[in-house]
């Protein structure tokens, strides 16, 4: 009979868990949650990179050799195809057609041009569409940017596709971002805010990426799946963090979506790894507000011409976020507006100041913050 009554008690909690796990999914899905390797398979490239899923198969790129193999579910190489000169990184698939980034070729997909009136550089880059049938470039997206950094930390990385437009993380003359590019005009079409991207996917009509930085020692290493959502505000143009991340034990340079699991490239280990479930409504698992107001460090700082501003608001008020010179008069308004609870991200392009040292103030109800900026022209 005790037994009969305990098992009864534990059977009368079932609809009051189900009920909680409905109306409060971030208790299971928090920003310290962590992805399980559920299984995993040796890749095949000597400097493995990218991967994408078109269905069926995947397509797994090698950085180093210029090659991207076509693979089963279970690791077995189906076919290989070479395109000798060319580093290959990110892969992704949009309307039936495999694109993959090409950060430095031979060719004239990277040139580098001489400013003529300050120190920035100016690359061309390519994106290049695979025929996978012949094996062969059948066309390719050339754009330039503007560095005003070194060479080597200039360079494109992963590459997802949303609604006929390409995004590409980049990190250089743009800061680091993911560039929105048409393939029809084969123009950038907007940059969107992103701290530290490498590898980008769509996962249920949403934005993923996966995070890394290289900064060593204990706390400062970034190794995280994390997710942005679509924010169509004109004001902030483009995309905002939402706070949900996931931790990764390795350092993954990019990631794809079979419809039920992330998989993602180990470039650690040389593997390729099939994660565990993400929750199936990235934006219900996300909708976290915020505890209080906060006001984050812009980024990149210093910055070249433009950067992004992070804040956090715990309620819904009138925000104002003002740029201040180095005497504390204010100078520009870089927003005013009513918002609701939430994180915001935003972009603005401040190449029309002077070299210097800035502040940037955040006033919202009745807090107040102020953070400085350093621009290098």
């Amino acid at each position: 009979m005790k037994v009969y009554s305990k098992t009864k008690n534990i059977f009368f909690l079932f609809p009051f868990i189900l009920l909680m796990l409905w109306l409060y999914p971030s208790m299971i899905f928090s920003q310290s949650d962590s992805l399980i390797t559920i299984y995993e398979f040796d890749s095949p490239a000597l400097s493995p990179w990218g991967l994408a899923y078109d269905g069926s198969n995947f397509y797994h790129s090698d950085d180093s050799l210029g090659i991207i193999y076509e693979l089963s579910t279970t690791g077995a190489v189906l076919k290989t195809m070479h395109f000798p000169g060319r580093y290959l990184k990110g892969l992704t698939f949009l309307n039936g057609d495999l694109w993959v980034v090409s950060d430095i070729a031979v060719d004239d997909t990277m040139i580098f041009y001489p400013a003529s009136k300050d120190s920035a550089l100016y690359k061309i880059y390519s994106i290049l569409k695979i025929d996978t049938a012949n094996e062969i470039i059948a066309d390719s997206i050339r754009f330039m940017a503007t560095a005003a950094n070194t060479m080597e930390t200039n360079f494109l990385w992963g590459i997802g596709a949303f609604k006929s437009k390409l995004y590409v993380s980049y990190n250089g003359g743009y800061g680091p971002c993911t560039l929105e590019i048409d393939p029809v005009t084969k123009e950038v079409t907007a940059v969107l805010c992103c701290a530290h991207p490498c590898g980008l996917a769509i996962i249920n009509d949403s934005l993923w990426c996966v995070r890394n930085n290289s900064m060593s020692g204990p706390g400062n290493q970034l190794r995280e799946l994390a997710f942005f959502y679509w924010d169509n505000d004109t004001t902030t143009k483009g995309l905002s963090e939402t706070g949900v991340g996931y931790e990764l034990d390795c350092y993954a340079t990019d990631l794809t979506y079979d419809e039920e699991h992330v998989w993602i490239c180990d470039c650690d280990n040389n593997k390729i790894k099939k994660l565990s479930k993400i929750p199936t409504s990235v934006r219900n698992a996300s909708a976290k507000t915020p505890a209080k107001f906060r006001l984050h460090q812009n980024y990149p700082n210093p910055f070249n011409s433009s950067t992004c501003i992070m804040y956090e608001l715990s309620q819904q008020c009138d925000v104002r976020i003002l740029l201040l010179n180095i005497s504390g008069q204010t100078i520009d308004v870089l927003f005013h507006g009513k918002q609701n609870p939430g994180n915001y991200n935003i972009r603005r392009e401040l190449n029309h100041l002077a070299s210097g040292i800035y502040f940037y103030k955040l006033q919202a109800s009745n807090f107040s913050e102020t953070k400085k900026l350093i621009l290098q022209k």
